[in-house]
């Protein structure tokens, strides 16, 4: 009878565990979608704007183009709050395995932001002696590997197959905006790759995964 007793307590446990990450993926789908897309349009359209400023601009004033990127802070920062207050709004709903996948979030967050800034300290200091605007050539690649991590680990907790695919796509894209640099020279390309892995790798999964969150709902 006991024995009886412990397998049917660990199936019990078994599926509600099974129940607890089920009910967390489907409310991070939920989140995510939106947040992919939003951040795919920003990216895309600083992207471009960046690619034309760096074709009409002229000489040291190049340096100017790069200020489109200033216009994601505010972004940043109302994006943020929209989602702390969400999150505290739905606190009730929340468990263990949502918590774990927030902290994993806010890791990959710190980590790319020192990725970023380490990055950038590096290139001012080795590329100093080059025209201002050039110490921006490794931030490009390093960006996109980075994102590629990210989007690799948000495939894996939404087990969602086009938000892998993109990771591959952001990390192919780091080694072309290296690459094109090696061929070309042409430094404002990379802004066309980051444009075209934003619409691969972040908006149309970000639209597949709000059709299928509806569809599932």
């Amino acid at each position: 009878m006991k024995t009886m007793e412990k397998v049917f307590d660990e199936q019990e446990s078994l599926k509600l565990i099974t129940d607890m990450i089920s009910q967390a993926r489907e409310r991070f789908q939920q989140r995510n979608g939106n947040g992919i897309i939003l951040w795919g349009y920003s990216i895309m359209a600083l992207a471009l704007a960046n690619f034309v400023l760096l074709q009409t601009l002229a000489g040291e004033c190049k340096t100017y183009a790069y200020m489109v990127w200033l216009c994601s802070i505010p972004l940043f920062a109302a994006h943020y709050i929209y989602e702390v207050r969400t999150a505290k709004a739905k606190e009730h709903a929340g468990n263990y395995i949502d918590k774990m996948i927030g902290y994993v979030w806010a890791a990959s967050f710190v980590t790319n932001l020192i990725l970023v800034a380490s990055v950038f300290i590096l290139a001012c200091v080795v590329l100093r002696e080059y025209q201002g605007w050039t110490m921006f050539l490794v931030i490009n690649p390093a960006i996109m590997s980075a994102v590629g991590l990210c989007l690799f680990i948000n495939g894996q907790l939404c087990r969602f197959r086009p938000f892998v695919y993109g990771a591959v796509v952001f990390w192919a894209g780091a080694l072309a905006s290296a690459l094109v640099m090696m061929v070309c020279g042409d430094q404002s390309m990379q802004f066309i790759i980051l444009a075209l892995c934003m619409i691969l790798g972040f908006i149309i999964p970000g639209h597949m995964l709000n059709r299928k969150t509806g569809q599932d709902v």
